[in-house]
């Protein structure tokens, strides 16, 4: 879902939900007419994509699933027994009262959409919903002062929307929810400032949406450990010594790590960009999450011993930090007319059989 590409706008609808002003509350009859107005179709596809692709959108799931929660409200518009205008305006008087109920909380506009991703033709359509907050621009005129010579000045204009440039705040994009998955949505909720209460934070997620982060620390540091042991393993015939132990150390200098961001991470492995692809492959496949912190207690017995398993029931388990004392080579081995294999040389005083 994270990874969606050639989106697709299929129907918008906009409502302007602003408490502070007497015509603050303007909820749309219809959809957005976007036949012929490719600009605005653009314009939420950018910001779509942006969104998802933020490192800070994380997957999230549905707690609250009461007959006026938010959930019924996707569910039924995913499902087709909403249309998009009548859902989306119940969604809207639903935050329209919670901006209403706390004046710290900035107005805005809730744009809802409907949008199909290429890369996944068999799934109808993804719900869309994107606070859009007003922010003051300066815009020029031209005026002419006491003698009559003209100049350029400025005004400001306090409705202008977000360009593509600049990142939303808040927003969250539903897949359909009888698919069974990990989560339900991916949430992109950016903390206010610190010295603001809870209730004020997490009010788009929790209040609006009554949702919750899908995975816990511990959940993806597993995850994290586990997808990059497979990438490493399907890499391993393909690279060279020291490359292999370059991404064995890249591995455990990562679980070490308070917090990663993936990018940023893949971004600095000393390998090529097709091996760093087949890795990411891997880390998506895993992990709907892109940053976020590491469990580092748990980390710490993940990778306190290294287990290896072979053909026929072999099975090899050594600390880690004694990994290089007994493991002495590793060859992948290709000879014409032969299977390739692996030849591990194992230097150990003992070598007993176990019960």
């Amino acid at each position: 879902m994270r990874y969606a590409t050639d989106i697709q706008l299929e129907q918008l609808v906009v409502h302007i939900l602003d408490p502070r002003r007497p015509d603050g509350k303007v909820l749309s009859e219809r959809t957005c007419p976007l036949g012929d107005n490719q600009r605005l179709v653009d314009y939420f596809v950018t910001h779509i994509e942006n969104s998802l692709q933020d490192t800070t959108t994380r997957a999230a799931r549905f707690t609250a699933q009461d007959e006026e929660s938010a959930f019924e409200v996707c569910k039924a518009l995913l499902d087709g027994d909403l249309d998009l205008v009548s859902g989306s305006t119940q969604l809207a008087e639903k935050l329209y009262g919670i901006i209403a109920g706390d004046q710290r909380i900035s107005p805005g506009n809730l744009a809802a959409c409907f949008y199909r991703a290429g890369n996944r033709p068999q799934v109808s359509h993804y719900l869309g919903l994107l606070k859009l907050d007003p922010s003051p621009v300066f815009r020029t005129k031209t005026e002419r002062d006491a003698q009559g010579n003209l100049y350029v000045s400025f005004e400001i204009q306090s409705d202008v929307l977000p360009t593509t440039r600049e990142r939303l705040h808040k927003c969250a994009f539903v897949r359909p929810l009888d698919v069974q998955s990990d989560y339900d949505l991916l949430l992109l909720d950016r903390q206010v400032p610190r010295s603001l209460p809870r209730a004020v934070a997490k009010f788009f997620s929790e209040d609006f949406l009554g949702c919750e982060l899908a995975l816990d620390a511990r959940q993806r540091t597993d995850r994290l450990y586990r997808a990059l042991v497979t990438a490493h393993n399907q890499l391993r015939p393909e690279l060279g010594p020291d490359e292999d132990d370059a991404l064995r150390r890249a591995v455990d200098n990562t679980i070490a790590l308070r917090e990663i961001n993936l990018d940023a991470w893949l971004a600095g492995l000393p390998l090529d960009e097709a091996h760093k692809e087949r890795i990411d492959q891997a880390l998506r496949q895993q992990l709907p999450d892109r940053e976020f912190g590491i469990d580092t207690g748990y980390a710490k017995k993940l990778v306190r011993k290294r287990r290896f398993k072979g053909d026929h029931g072999l099975r090899v388990e050594v600390l880690a930090d004694d990994y290089e004392q007994v493991v002495q080579a590793v060859d992948y081995i290709k000879q014409r007319g032969t299977p390739p294999y692996y030849r591990v040389v194992l230097h150990t005083e003992t070598w007993d059989e176990v019960r």
